[in-house]
């Protein structure tokens, strides 16, 4: 059981930067015993070493495909038979790769709904388990504010954003009579390696839409996304755009959707 165990275990994917990484950072300060998770070995030792120097606290790591169900069955009972339990597991691993949906490969959307909701089942759905054995635990799922409204440049990105949202609306559900609290994070542009990368590539048309969003470090993000989960809230927003958008996305998006209509016939 969780409260038999003097410390609590933390379980990140998408660990070795960004807001996994900040996110691993702020719980190793509170005394959480943190596993990152992610595929490149190098990133990941470096991630270990930039957070024990910063909190003095040792972090486990571990290479991981999310796209990997079984692999991810196992790295989680691994940490299980190593810790004793899971008690807070934050699914950060994802990838974009923006673009108009005519000039997107079939493979492309394939990849990024693996990466971005299969590789969040993956992880989650073993980590439920575990937590409703232990009667407590936290999962925090990773969204993006392109779940609230179809944003354009999206399209294979956007589908499994909120695929996770809609997860987490269930599971919150579910699972809270067995004692297990879920939060979806809908964190806007977030100054992460990953958001260079998507930079490199977005269209004209997405550019233009994110340019009045501002841009959030990981920290900052990452702070809030600790501090409303511990809370118990469900809807995890780090800005006030993002509040905006979580209460009044549906009453909104019509009139999002003509502002993007006529900015890609601007654009034309």
């Amino acid at each position: 059981m969780t409260s038999a165990r003097l410390q609590k275990t933390a379980v990140i994917s998408g660990g070795s930067s960004g807001i996994g990484l900040e996110c691993a950072r702020i719980l190793s300060m509170r005394g959480h015993h943190v596993t990152l998770l992610a595929r490149d070995e190098a990133r990941l030792q470096d991630a270990r070493r930039s957070i024990e120097e910063s909190t003095g606290s040792s972090v486990a790591i571990r290479r991981l495909d999310v796209e990997d169900a079984q692999a991810c069955e196992a790295a989680i009972m691994e940490i299980v038979n190593a810790t004793g339990g899971v008690d807070w597991l934050i699914t950060a691993a994802g990838m974009v790769e923006p673009g108009l949906f005519e000039t997107l490969s079939r493979e492309s959307h394939r990849r990024q709904m693996e990466t971005n909701y299969f590789g969040t089942l993956n992880l989650v759905s073993p980590a439920a388990r575990v937590m409703a054995g232990q009667g407590a635990g936290k999962i925090t799922m990773i969204a993006s504010g392109a779940a609230f409204v179809g944003i354009a440049g999206y399209s294979a990105y956007a589908p499994g954003k909120f695929a996770v949202r809609a997860l987490g609306e269930v599971l919150r559900v579910e699972l809270e009579p067995q004692g297990v609290s879920v939060s979806v994070a809908f964190p806007p542009d977030t100054d992460t390696p990953q958001l260079a990368q998507e930079n490199l590539t977005r269209p004209p048309i997405t550019r233009l839409l994110a340019a009045g969003g501002g841009v959030l470090s990981a920290n900052r993000v990452a702070e809030r996304i600790i501090r409303d989960a511990e809370a118990g809230r469900f809807m995890l927003t780090p800005s006030l755009l993002m509040t905006a958008f979580g209460w009044a996305h549906s009453l909104y998006a019509p009139f999002f959707r003509k502002k993007q209509i006529r900015l890609m016939r601007e654009l034309k």
